[in-house]
């Protein structure tokens, strides 16, 4: 007899906790049972997908909406399907879990010759190649399935990154308690070291400018900071502008906004406005290839305030263990400063509507 509540459903319940409410997935022979407890749920659907590519990219973009997704496939020939799609996401930072309905944990031991495997025994292979394309991974047994799940969700959450889950049959249907609680992410801490020698660095560097110029790009999108910094520019006199992969994370109509960076592709009064300010601040970027019409911008390092995930740079030097949010405070902080210097930029917008009515 089943339980009434088992590790597939606590599993779901804690989807749920992550404000998911659509499972995206293809049914297959090791997650059929689950599938029963997907459809049976009172607050999560079930969309069936054509193919687990379709699937994989049906979750990141539900993800890049909703700020997080899952798919469900089964083991081997469906998993190995949408690795494309959570390579994609793992680019991306988009936090996207990947449920793999998986062969019996008896079945495993014995290193059964099943079908969809390779028919040497190990049944991990799969799992390996996944490491490669997600933050954390876990292979849940009846006994670390409830941690191991709140742990890859965490991970998951905190790093805006794939995370994988195989789920064999057994433990899906195996007793659990359910939570007491909403699952918890708590914010990643600042080391308060770090942080104040970024501000002290900073502080130096923005004391001696006049025109500072705010580049940024997906990643201040992907870690919630777009009505930060809308806010931050709408009362801070800056020239601002966003690269290709952060289209619309500012109001284009906002004064002070000054179209998207690419390098040498850029509106040359986009990027008279960026690269020839006093003081650079990156926030979230990724110069590739492709949105830097091949290597071409010129940001000059001694110049700029970097500003990544978890760790920032003023100038040659790099601070670490200081999350993006944190870095991005301090930096309002200090703004209040700069205040005092709208002069300057309303005679930078005169030169800019030039410019535009030049061209």
């Amino acid at each position: 007899m089943q339980p009434t509540y088992t590790i597939g459903d606590y599993l779901l319940d804690r989807l749920v906790d992550c404000g998911i409410d659509r499972l995206f997935g293809v049914p297959g022979d090791y997650n059929l049972q689950f599938l029963d407890r997907v459809i049976a749920h009172s607050a999560l659907g079930w969309v069936g997908c054509a193919n687990e590519l379709n699937a994989a990219y049906a979750a990141d973009g539900y993800a890049r909406i909703k700020g997080a997704g899952a798919l469900l496939t089964t083991y081997g020939v469906g998993e190995l399907s949408a690795l494309n799609g959570i390579a994609g996401s793992y680019a991306e930072h988009i936090p996207v879990l990947h449920i793999v309905g998986a062969p019996s944990t008896g079945a495993q031991q014995r290193g059964e010759l099943l079908h969809h495997t390779l028919g040497d025994g190990d049944f991990r292979h799969f799992a390996r190649m996944s490491e490669q394309i997600t933050c954390s991974q876990a292979l849940l047994t009846a006994g670390n399935a409830c941690h191991e799940i709140d742990r890859v969700l965490r991970d998951m959450l905190t790093h805006h990154r794939p995370g994988y889950l195989m789920l064999p049959a057994d433990v899906a249907r195996a007793a659990a308690i359910a939570p007491a609680q909403r699952l918890l992410v708590e914010p990643a801490p600042a080391d308060e070291n770090q942080l104040a020698g970024f501000c002290e660095h900073a502080s130096r560097l923005l004391r001696g400018s006049r025109r500072i110029s705010l580049l940024a790009d997906f990643l201040a999108q992907r870690y919630g900071l777009q009505k930060t910094l809308r806010e931050w520019v709408a009362k801070t006199p800056v020239a601002h502008a966003t690269m290709l992969m952060g289209k619309g994370l500012f109001d284009e109509q906002q004064s002070g906004f000054v179209g998207t960076y690419s390098g040498i592709a850029s509106a040359p009064q986009t990027r008279e406005a960026i690269e020839n300010a006093d003081t650079i601040i990156c926030i979230g970027t990724r110069f590739t290839d492709t949105i830097t019409a091949g290597f071409t911008q010129h940001l000059a390092r001694e110049k700029t305030i970097e500003i990544q995930p978890f760790a920032v740079r003023v100038g040659d030097h790099w601070f670490s263990g200081v999350p993006m949010d944190k870095a991005l405070a301090a930096l309002m902080t200090l703004s209040a400063r700069w205040r005092r210097s709208g002069l300057r930029l309303r005679s930078w917008r005169r030169r800019l509507r030039r410019a535009l009515k030049a061209s």
